[in-house]
């Protein structure tokens, strides 16, 4: 059944979309590049590549400020995501050196390590479901030796952040309000740093506008930097996994010549982007792709959609590895670049290295049908059953 007759508006949280989302994305994009909705109070759909390029290279015409998510999602002040410039620069400033590829590149060890545990462990048991034992194990270690913290407590603040975005969706602010005391007095048990180059040392030392960071601003970013680079992270490592596993012919070619993995995780997150959408709100209108877009009206870049557009990518439904040319938006674009972009590319490509090194038999569970879940923001396999023998 396609959507139109099935009279579908767009919504890119409608559960009957997640399994058919790219069949459906080609069909309304043939038709409309950018398509209106009347869905959470109405926004702009932009599903392809160029018009999604145009809107993210215009932070001025189409504003960060009033949130990145349709619906909105209220809560903490999250700089710098939630910033036009010139704040979003100074607030970006701030943070930017401890996630360039150098930067991240520090911590290649100790998440070598990490995995290659996780991965010993998984692999005497005979079989695993590797979204939550592999996929959802690393990010939350990751980001907390990155920022400084004890890694084993990696799980935790990403409990507390995960509680903190449900409860800001749901409107359960009296909740919401409890789990940011709780993250904040264990955040300001931290904040006391100013002699390394930890994530929560730069926070606490940081200035904007020539002033100290308030504890809001602090807690804040610590809070983006955890929730940006969890769940975002997970999706692409279980993804990566599955492709790896069922593209016909991939997992040999990767295992013959390592050397193209790094193309592999490019195509894998071009494939499904584990950000599938993010919001902008149009100030003082404007026309995009032949439309008229007014004042406050809102817009819905739709990435799953951009990197499939075939005005842009040869045979956009085919995995293609290694691509003579593959500028999906995957990390999005413009000023608002995933600043973790080299920190999720590190552990994708740790865990596919380590993973085809140490069990390169594995394989998909018989009688397994990827289940695919996406959120306001995100979207990925919630369980991915493999055996190792």
């Amino acid at each position: 059944m396609t959507a139109q007759s099935r009279g579908w508006e767009f919504d890119h949280i409608d559960p009957w979309l997640a399994p058919r989302m790219h069949e459906v994305f080609a069909e309304v994009r043939e038709g409309c590049p950018v398509v209106h909705s009347t869905r959470y109070g109405g926004f702009w759909a932009v599903l392809t590549h160029g018009a999604v390029k145009e809107v993210t290279g215009d932070p001025h015409t189409y504003s960060s400020a009033d949130g990145a998510s349709i619906p909105r999602v209220h809560g903490i002040l999250s700089p710098p995501i939630a910033f036009d410039p010139p704040e979003h620069t100074a607030y970006r400033r701030i943070i930017q050196r401890q996630f360039t590829r150098q930067g991240a590149a520090r911590y290649e060890p100790l998440l070598r390590r990490l995995v290659r545990d996780r991965l010993t462990e998984l692999i005497e048991q005979g079989s695993a479901d590797l979204v939550p034992t592999l996929a959802r194990y690393l990010p939350p270690m990751a980001i907390a030796v990155i920022l400084g913290l004890p890694p084993e407590d990696g799980e935790q603040f990403v409990e507390w952040t995960t509680r903190l975005l449900t409860t800001a969706a749901t409107g359960d602010h009296a909740e919401n309000e409890r789990v940011t005391q709780e993250f904040a007095t264990y955040i300001s048990g931290h904040l006391d740093r100013d002699d390394d180059e930890t994530v929560i040392s730069v926070i606490n030392t940081g200035r904007f506008d020539g002033r100290p960071l308030t504890p809001e601003e602090k807690l804040g970013m610590i809070l983006l930097l955890v929730a940006a680079g969890h769940e975002t992270t997970v999706h692409g490592i279980g993804t990566m996994i599955y492709h790896v596993a069922t593209v016909d012919g991939l997992k040999d070619r990767l295992i013959a010549d390592p050397a193209l993995i790094p193309s592999m995780i490019d195509e894998s997150l071009r494939m499904e982007a584990p950000v599938a959408t993010l919001s902008r709100t149009v100030r003082g209108g404007t026309e995009l792709a032949g439309q008229t877009l007014e004042d406050g009206e809102r817009t819905l870049l739709v990435f799953g959609s951009a990197n499939h557009d075939p005005a842009v990518f040869d045979r956009p439904e085919e995995f293609v590895c290694p691509r003579d040319r593959n500028p999906h938006v995957a990390f999005g674009s413009g000023i608002h670049r995933c600043i973790g972009e080299h920190l999720a590319l590190l552990e994708m490509r740790i865990v596919a290295e380590e993973l085809l090194a140490m069990a390169p038999g594995y394989r998909i569970a018989d009688g397994y049908e990827p289940d695919w879940r996406s959120g306001p923001v995100t979207r990925g396999l919630t369980t991915l059953p493999v055996t190792f023998h």
